[in-house]
C-alpha cells in the first residue's frame, strides 16, 4: 500500500471515530448547549497534525451547523455580544537545509539537524458545567426526533464532503510522492563538470564514489520532505510548449542528493514551489542552458541501482550513526532500524538528510538493518556487518530492492 493510500486510511478512520464521537455529544446534549458562547467557540480547536485537521473542520461544522439550526444561539448570556467562533491558522513546518550550493564536508555529528514545529499558544476556553447545560435545555423547547434525524444526517453529509476535500489536500501536499505526471520548473547549478554538486543536504558526499554521479539534483521545500526524499528517483521532461529552448521528447531520471533552500535561485526554491535545481550535464539533455528556467514535468520512478545497499558506520560505541545510501527501489528511506545478534530491534530516528542515529551500544555483535522506504516496501538486511565492525567503515549488502 502506498503511502499516500495509507495516509488516506489513517485519515479517514481518525476522522470517522471522532465524528461518532461528536455525533454522540449532539444527541445527549442536543447540540443546543454545544455551541454557547464559550462552547461553540471551544468547538475550534488548534492542531498542527496534519491527520486532525478534518477534525478542526468537522468541529467548525458542528458549531456553525448548530447556531444555523437554531440549536444554540451565539449568546448565552441574554444581553452579551454574539461571540463567532475561530480558527487559528495552523503552522507550516519548514525544513532548513545546509548551504547551496557550495556544502561543508561532513565532521562527526556536527550536524544534527531536527526541524521543530513551532506551535502558537493553545487558546484556552471555559467550558459551561454539566447543570448549566441542563439547566438551559430545559428552558428551551425541545426539538422533534425527526429534526434531530435529519440534524444529524446533514452533519454527516457536510462532514464526509469535509473529508472529500482534505484526502485531495493531503495529496496534493505530497508533491514528492507523486506518481502521475505533475508540474513543476527546473534550473541548474554545479558548473559544466557538476563539481559544485557534491556534499548537499543528504549527506552523500562525493556523489562518483557515492554512485550517484551526475545523475542528480538538489529539491525544494515542497519536494525534499525534511530529508526524507533522499535518494528518491523521479522521470523529468521537458515542457516543449512552455519554453522553445527544451528538446523534444527527451527526458532524464535523475536521484535526490541535496536541497534548494528558499531564497536561492532566483527564489524559484522559495515554497510552495516544486523545483528542480539539476546538475549541468542533466539540464543540458533536456534543453538548451540559454534560458536558465524550464517548465517540467516530473513523477517519481524506481530507483535502479548497481550493487546492494550500502551502510557507513560513524559516531562512536554509544551513538551509531548511519549513512544509508545507494537505495534501489523507491529509493527513500523513511525508516531504519537496527538490531545486534543478542538483542532485538532498535528504531533509528533520522538525524538529517539520510544519516540515522541511535543511542544503542552494539560493541562485539553483528549488524543488521530493516529498511523502510516512502512507498512503504519493507526489507531485512541480516549480518551486514561482522562483530568486529569499526566505526568509519562502510558495509554493502548482497542485494538491493528491486
Amino acid at each position: 500500500m502506498s503511502a499516500v493510500k495509507v495516509q488516506f486510511v489513517r485519515l479517514f478512520v481518525f476522522t470517522l471515530v471522532y465524528y461518532l464521537d461528536l455525533v454522540t455529544q449532539l444527541h445527549v446534549y442536543r447540540v443546543l448547549a454545544l455551541a454557547t458562547s464559550t462552547r461553540c467557540s471551544a468547538l475550534t480547536a488548534l492542531s498542527a497534525d496534519r491527520f486532525k485537521r478534518t477534525v478542526i473542520i468537522l468541529r467548525r461544522s458542528v458549531a456553525n451547523t448548530a447556531v444555523s439550526k437554531g440549536f444554540c444561539s451565539t449568546h448565552f448570556t441574554p444581553g452579551s455580544s454574539p461571540v463567532t467562533p475561530t480558527l487559528p491558522p495552523l503552522p507550516t513546518p519548514e525544513f532548513t537545509a545546509p548551504s547551496h550550493p557550495s556544502l561543508p564536508s561532513i565532521s562527526g555529528d556536527t550536524y544534527k539537524s531536527s526541524p521543530a514545529l513551532s506551535i502558537g499558544a493553545q487558546q484556552q476556553h471555559t467550558f459551561v458545567s454539566t447543570r448549566s447545560l441542563l439547566s438551559h435545555e430545559r428552558q428551551t423547547k425541545p426539538m422533534s426526533s425527526r429534526m434531530e434525524a435529519q440534524s444529524v444526517v446533514s452533519l454527516l453529509m457536510g462532514s464526509l464532503l469535509l473529508l472529500l476535500v482534505q484526502l485531495r489536500s493531503v495529496a496534493a501536499q505530497q508533491a514528492w510522492a507523486v506518481t502521475d505526471w505533475a508540474a513543476a520548473h527546473a534550473t541548474f547549478y554545479g558548473g559544466t563538470s557538476a563539481a559544485g554538486t557534491m556534499g548537499g543536504a543528504c549527506g552523500y558526499g562525493n556523489l562518483y564514489s557515492s554512485g550517484y554521479g551526475v545523475q542528480s539534483t538538489a529539491l525544494s521545500n515542497a519536494l525534499f520532505n525534511n530529508g526524507l526524499s533522499c535518494g528518491a528517483c523521479f522521470l523529468i521532461e521537458c515542457q516543449l510548449e512552455g519554453s522553445k529552448y527544451c528538446y523534444p521528447g527527451k527526458s532524464i531520471t535523475v536521484t535526490a542528493t541535496n536541497a534548494c533552500p528558499p531564497g536561492s535561485e532566483g527564489g524559484w526554491c522559495d515554497p510552495p514551489k516544486s523545483h528542480f535545481d539539476l546538475s549541468y550535464p542533466m539540464f543540458q539533455q533536456l534543453a538548451q542552458p540559454v534560458g536558465g528556467v524550464i517548465p517540467v514535468r516530473y513523477r517519481r520512478t524506481s530507483c535502479n541501482k548497481s550493487g546492494g545497499v550500502r551502510f557507513a558506520l560513524h559516531g562512536n560505541r554509544y551513538f551509531n550513526y548511519i549513512l544509508v545510501s545507494n537505495v534501489g527501489g523507491w529509493g527513500d528511506v523513511s525508516a531504519l532500524a537496527i538490531k545486534g545478534d543478542k538483542t532485538g530491534w532498535n528504531s533509528m530516528s533520522q538525524n538529517w538528510g539520510q544519516y540515522w542515529s541511535a543511542n544503542v551500544d552494539l560493541t562485539g555483535q553483528t549488524l543488521s538493518f530493516k529498511v523502510t522506504l516512502g512507498n512503504g516496501q519493507s526489507q531485512e538486511f541480516y549480518n551486514v556487518a561482522d562483530k568486529n565492525w569499526q566505526i568509519g567503515q562502510t558495509y554493502e549488502t548482497d542485494y538491493n530492492f528491486s
